[in-house]
């Protein structure tokens, strides 16, 4: 996924689900929650665009809330800002 800025600046996330975490159902719901927080992210969040980021889900992910994996993923980017 790529994500462009005002400065015609570009982020690179690449979003990665192992096949142990289950059916591809399963693992494509994953990595829409995960792109959709990353989507807010970027816009709360003043991330440097100069690297790209490769996020790696998690088995817990399919039993933990939204609203749990996102504070944790704010939480990670502001750590690597």
């Amino acid at each position: 996924k790529r994500i462009h800025t005002k400065n015609n600046k570009l982020l690179k996330v690449s979003f990665v689900t192992k096949k142990k975490i289950g059916n591809a159902v399963k693992r494509n719901k994953i990595k829409r929650r995960l792109r959709s927080i990353v989507n807010d992210a970027v816009k709360i969040i003043s991330i440097n665009f100069d690297f790209s980021i490769l996020v790696l889900a998690k088995e817990s992910m399919l039993n933990n809330e939204y609203k749990n994996i996102k504070e944790t993923l704010f939480q990670d980017l502001e750590k690597i800002k």
